[in-house]
């Protein structure tokens, strides 16, 4: 991978909860779909960034805002127990842009 290219994990789709303080619970913001992405910096140490994509309307999936988290750590576990980024066998290739999986 060269040092433009990422991996993009897309684990979403349009839902309307987050976790705030370590809870589930409604995303005062709203509808939004949540991508996270890994930068050939992210690699070496193991993390990802994850955003949400805010949207006006979630059947037309027309957006409004977008907001990323801080780095953290791939192995932070979700609510099912998975790690937040998936191994790379779940992993698919955009050519020339990176890889992503979707859920």
């Amino acid at each position: 991978m060269n040092e433009r290219a990422c991996r993009i994990f897309d684990k979403s789709e349009v839902h309307s909860t987050t976790i705030i303080n370590g809870i589930v619970q409604k995303d005062p913001k709203g509808d939004h779909v949540t991508i996270s992405y890994k930068t050939q910096d992210h690699l070496g140490r193991e993390t990802h960034v994850a955003c949400h994509g805010y949207v006006k309307d979630p059947l037309t999936l027309e957006f409004k805002e977008a907001t990323h988290a801080a780095e953290k750590a791939d192995s932070i576990l979700k609510g099912n127990n998975k790690p937040a980024w998936p191994g790379q066998e779940d992993l698919w290739q955009a050519p020339d842009v990176g890889y992503a999986h979707m859920s």
